[in-house]
């Protein structure tokens, strides 16, 4: 009897330790893939990113881009992609080393020889001019290309930028595969945080992790009926006068942000105004994943469009 139970108990304590071993491994492939939490985007460009990862590993960070024409999941104004930049091969575009904190960052990025655009250089409708797909690729390694974590990243369904009414623009579309994901419809910077401030940007965003939801679901932004959460939506209005200018942008832009361990994408598309603007600026943006880490001075918004240059 004393044998059986030895056996048994060595037989219990063979699972416990095998459960306990998998557990370790499965955290341990997760954090192994960097996590981008913060991107900045000035005059229209990638100027630095920032995201978790193991302490002391060195960080890659790669991109690739493509065209869409911005569209919807329908045929009658159906989303298309048109051809990768670069025939689809990612570019690094910036190595560093996490913190003991586990915090990694990569600044001026716009002067590091490989300008990364983020925003499309026009409003075009429905043709690829006027929509932009970026990928960023973060991935730990021993050392600069050795025993690198894979990258995975968010798939983005389709997306659309339109106006609802002659006043009222508007941005739906759909991912899958994130963590974290947010939508929004500028036709400017706000101009400033009091109530009375004009208001050129709505934004809707979600956590999958979060109970209620499962993560990863495909996530859905819809004006009407149905999707997983409504479209953002902003009146396009210029505040200028003979006195004073309201800055706004040469077009109504809309983009979804998706965040995942391993990759991130951002996507934006640009359609026109319908209406002449006293004072454009370029897009000066910071993009949040997490509202929960390190936020520093932020302001707790997915996109926090701004007139000056942001860091």
């Amino acid at each position: 009897m004393a044998t059986r139970s030895t056996i048994l108990s060595a037989v219990a304590l063979a699972a416990v330790l095998a459960a306990l071993f998998a557990r370790a491994t499965t955290v341990h492939s997760v954090n192994f893939a960097p996590l981008i939490y913060r991107v900045v985007s000035n005059v229209n460009d990638l100027d630095s990113v920032e995201g978790s990862a193991p302490p002391g590993k060195v960080v890659e960070l790669w991109t690739r881009q493509r065209n869409f024409k911005e569209g919807t999941d329908d045929a009658t104004d159906p989303f298309g992609w048109c051809r990768w930049k670069n025939n689809g091969v990612p570019v690094r575009i910036g190595v560093t080393v996490a913190n003991a904190q586990g915090v990694w960052q990569l600044g001026n990025l716009r002067g590091s020889g490989n300008t990364v655009m983020i925003f499309p250089p026009a409003p075009a409708g429905d043709r690829c001019l006027g929509g932009l797909y970026t990928e960023l690729l973060p991935r730990t390694c021993d050392s600069p290309g050795v025993n690198c974590s894979a990258w995975t990243v968010p798939t983005l369904h389709w997306m659309n930028v339109r106006k609802l009414n002659i006043r009222t623009g508007a941005v739906a579309g759909a991912i899958s595969g994130a963590d974290q994901a947010s939508a929004a419809v500028a036709d400017g910077p706000d101009d400033g945080p009091d109530p009375s401030d004009v208001v050129d940007v709505d934004q809707n965003g979600i956590d999958t992790t979060a109970p209620g939801y499962t993560p990863g679901q495909r996530v859905t932004w819809r004006c009407a009926a149905g999707g997983t959460l409504p479209c953002p939506a902003v009146t396009v209005h210029d505040g200028s006068t003979a006195i004073s200018t309201d800055p706004e942008f040469a077009f109504v832009l809309g983009s979804i942000q998706a965040h995942r361990a391993g990759g991130s994408i951002i996507a934006a598309g640009a359609i026109p105004r319908g209406q002449p603007i006293g004072f454009s600026v370029n897009v000066n943006v910071k993009f949040r994943g997490r509202l929960d880490l390190n936020m520093g001075c932020d302001r707790a918004r997915f996109f926090d469009f701004s007139t000056p240059l942001t860091f």
